[in-house]
């Protein structure tokens, strides 16, 4: 009996990743690209680092694309029906006659987070979004374009913050803080004047800058060993994040009507990993004054996974309680 293969892919503003599996639930072959926010590094650049991703899986698996029966992409920064019309075209022009889905990146972490199939998701890495699906399959997505459209959050933004909170402290007008130095030894700028020359911008052409606010993101991690140390700025802007992520996912408990639900809300992206655990625990506290019975936490697989299960949904080769047994065992 020949055996049918199915792609996922995991966009986002620092990596992407790939995974190619069978309709078993065994994954055959992953891999590893650049990052495809194309509203960050460029539609160019998204689609070398999504390419990079798919080939090394298939090299892995011993594939070739052909052999896909489905894809399903999940990429961050496909918020508009404008992205999805690039994205979709780009996607189709590399990989012509490929069957695919493309979705927003929120979608694949429910799907690779909650058994259920139902619930809310959070992504916070480079940038946050947050969508939610009823009980009977109806998807709601947030915007994900930043505070001006619903939604403050994600590495950018607290990187924002964490501007501020250097400038402030640089200049004797605010506290003082070990941000101070880690932003310049960060970015390489040699003073501050070059490094709000280098900001000004990066904020007027974003695309043009990916590789300064790529390299500026690796300050997030330390935020939040400042905040471990005691630094009073790095708390002040975990407490921010983790204040203006709960209006999200209120938000979307309100909406949906799971105010009484015992809800999975799945939270992941690279800003869940910090070493402090304050963050997630005033996240918890402030859902839960909406939503006691919410249960936050983690994925139960990688987000990758999430795409790959989606491409199995869409062709009816989907067993909810076999699958997860099958992929919660494997590393990818």
């Amino acid at each position: 009996m020949a055996v049918t293969y199915y792609l996922g892919v995991d966009g986002g503003t620092t990596k992407t990743k790939a995974v190619v599996g069978d309709d078993a639930g065994h994954i055959v072959g992953s891999g590893e690209g650049g990052a495809s926010n194309y509203q960050v590094v460029g539609l160019h650049a998204a689609m070398s680092g999504i390419t990079d991703a798919v080939q090394s899986a298939l090299t892995a698996a011993d594939l070739s694309i052909v052999q896909i029966a489905r894809a399903v992409f999940g990429l961050s920064g496909m918020d508009l029906p404008m992205h999805r019309e690039a994205l979709d075209a780009a996607l189709a022009t590399i990989f012509p006659g490929l069957i695919f889905d493309l979705v927003n990146d929120t979608w694949i972490m429910l799907r690779a987070g909650s058994e259920k199939g139902w619930g809310i998701a959070l992504v916070c890495g480079g940038g946050a979004n947050a969508c939610a699906c009823s009980r009977d399959g109806v998807w709601v997505t947030l915007r994900g374009l930043g505070y001006e459209s619903g939604l403050r959050g994600g590495g950018l933004d607290m990187l924002r913050d964490i501007l501020h909170y250097a400038f402030l402290s640089h200049d004797g007008t605010g506290l003082k803080s070990v941000l101070e130095q880690t932003v310049l030894d960060v970015t390489g700028a040699p003073d501050y004047d070059t490094l709000q020359l280098l900001f000004l911008e990066a904020v007027q052409d974003m695309a043009g800058h990916g590789e300064l606010l790529h390299r500026a993101l690796a300050i997030i991690p330390l935020v939040f060993q400042g905040a471990t140390a005691g630094d009073e700025a790095c708390k002040r802007i975990l407490m921010l994040q983790a204040e203006s992520l709960a209006e999200g996912i209120t938000g979307l408990v309100r909406k949906m009507g799971f105010e009484r639900e015992t809800v999975d809300v799945v939270l992941g992206g690279s800003v869940f990993g910090g070493s402090n655990p304050t963050f997630v625990d005033r996240l918890t506290l402030l859902v839960h004054e909406v939503a006691p019975l919410a249960r936050l936490g983690p994925p139960l697989l990688d987000p990758v996974l999430g795409a790959y299960v989606m491409a199995l949904q869409r062709m009816g080769k989907f067993d909810a309680a076999n699958t997860y047994a099958v992929l919660s065992g494997q590393v990818v």
